[in-house]
């Protein structure tokens, strides 16, 4: 009956489904903002540009961003091998077992292996090259000749992008010349004709000339040929596209249409920060228990003069500060990495665990089962891991979703302090650029504010719910 107290309570059901939500946005992230199409049909030919650039790091330049991706195909097969082998649990862990190794081969080949430009065409670009000696003025027509048809159409969707932000915009700015994608296009091509017109009528400034405007007319005609586009759900650009925009547009425009003061979109980074919020948290505390579990349970095992020297270390351990940890660890490598967060978190988040595991060795190694063990001449470390720690563990196992809950919350303020990844997505670095640029753009810092609170409580309620069910007073 304990097992389900759980899924009787009305609010940590809710926050459960607060957090698969939040998973489920990070898993999916490109479905929900990417500036890649799912599917278009242009001249008659169906192209799939949202698949063709999912592992591409060109385009998905953090691996972060590449390892999640492969979980959206990983994570329905584990599903299903779940389901299916529920009453085969060999062959279910040698199923898990072999998709999870997959799933690490290919990160690691598309994160680090040869990467390949979907755009790009070697043949093509060795055919301009011998062609160029006939051409050498500004020719749109040679030009469009050598690009691959991904090419044509990535140009083709980026002004597409552009056209459909600026009828999104209209209704807000009105006829004023603010800096949206469109307005900096169409200003940058007015002046380079300007410079063109206004300077010395050579063969090269003609033909430069003929250049943008034959460019600018293939553009306004095949853009009409896009048919049966389907986009991401919930926004049109990737979390690291140019989105344009400054305060004044931030001024005008609806908190959807927001944009960082990098000019990227708002939304897109909230949606895929997310991500690193969660691998935080996970990795983070996986690192913790990897350290405090085997150091509490021998503490806990053998007592005495060994549980007094692993306590006074404990102790030592425990008082420093992972601020100052981190701070000179960033000082001695020069990097703000992601990674490195997580390993200062980890391996000063440990302690706690430590503590809870060795209280219960304590316990468990006096009750009579330990006694048969070792009157039947088993070793200690059998004794340790085989019988007492699956006896142990499950009230530790209360303390994880509070340790994830802590270790997000510690990544966000040390990205808010300005030791987070620079160029990261991170709630705590959108944050950290919100307080940089208040208080005239203030709006920037509640999103993500918004966004970690209400993960944070999600996993709080949740794990006072997991507590709940695993409370033995309660049974």
């Amino acid at each position: 009956m304990s097992s389900n107290i759980a899924l009787k309570k009305p609010l940590g059901r809710f926050a459960l489904y607060v957090v698969i939500l939040f998973c489920f946005i990070a898993v999916y992230a490109p479905c929900l903002a990417s500036s890649k199409p799912f599917v278009v049909e242009y001249e008659g030919v169906w192209f799939f540009p949202f698949f063709r650039y999912l592992f591409y790091r060109g385009f998905y330049t953090k691996g972060l961003d590449i390892f999640f991706n492969l979980l959206m195909f990983t994570i329905p097969l584990l599903l299903l091998a779940v389901w299916a082998l529920r009453k085969h649990m060999r062959w279910l862990l040698v199923t898990l077992g072999t998709i999870l190794l997959v799933q690490t081969l290919l990160f690691f080949f598309f994160a680090y292996g040869p990467a390949h430009d979907p755009a790009s065409n070697s043949q093509l670009m060795k055919e301009r090259h011998f062609a160029l000696a006939t051409h050498p003025l500004p020719d749109w027509q040679f030009d469009l000749k050598y690009l691959s048809p991904y090419a044509r159409l990535n140009l083709l969707l980026k002004y597409q992008q552009r056209l459909q932000q600026k009828e999104r915009l209209a209704p807000y700015i009105g006829a004023k010349q603010l800096p949206t994608l469109w307005q900096q296009y169409h200003d940058n091509e007015e002046y380079e004709l300007k410079q063109l017109q206004s300077s010395e009528k050579t063969p090269q400034n003609t033909a430069a000339i003929a250049y943008i405007i034959q460019r600018n007319e293939w553009l306004e005609h095949q853009v009409k040929e896009l048919k049966h586009e389907v986009m991401p759900l919930i926004r049109p650009f990737h979390w690291q596209d140019d989105a344009g925009g400054n305060q004044d547009l931030n001024g005008l425009v609806p908190f959807w249409e927001l944009t960082r003061i990098n000019r990227s979109d708002l939304v897109a980074a909230l949606i895929f920060g997310t991500r690193i919020s969660l691998v935080v948290g996970i990795l983070a505390v996986a690192l913790s228990l990897a350290i405090g579990l085997p150091i509490g349970a021998i503490a806990g095992y053998y007592g005495g003069t060994t549980d007094i020297v692993l306590s006074r270390f404990l102790e030592i351990w425990e008082a420093m500060p992972t601020f100052f940890m981190l701070l000179m660890a960033v000082a001695i490598l020069q990097n703000k990495s992601i990674f490195i967060v997580i390993t200062i978190i980890g391996l000063f988040g440990w302690t706690s665990f430590s503590r809870y595991l060795r209280g219960e060795f304590f316990k468990q190694k006096n009750f009579s089962y330990v006694e048969a063990c070792r009157a039947m001449g088993f070793k200690d470390s059998y004794i340790m891991f085989s019988h007492i720690f699956p006896n142990a563990i499950p009230p530790v196992l209360t303390l994880l979703p509070f340790a994830i809950m802590g270790a997000i919350a510690s990544e966000a303020g040390l990205s808010f302090l300005g030791l987070g990844e620079e160029g990261s997505c991170s709630w705590g670095v959108l944050m950290d650029e919100g307080r940089s640029a208040f208080p005239s753009e203030a709006y920037l810092l509640w999103p993500p504010a918004i966004m970690l609170t209400t993960l944070l409580v999600a996993i709080a309620l949740v794990g006072d719910a997991f507590r709940d069910t695993l409370d033995p007073k309660l049974r």
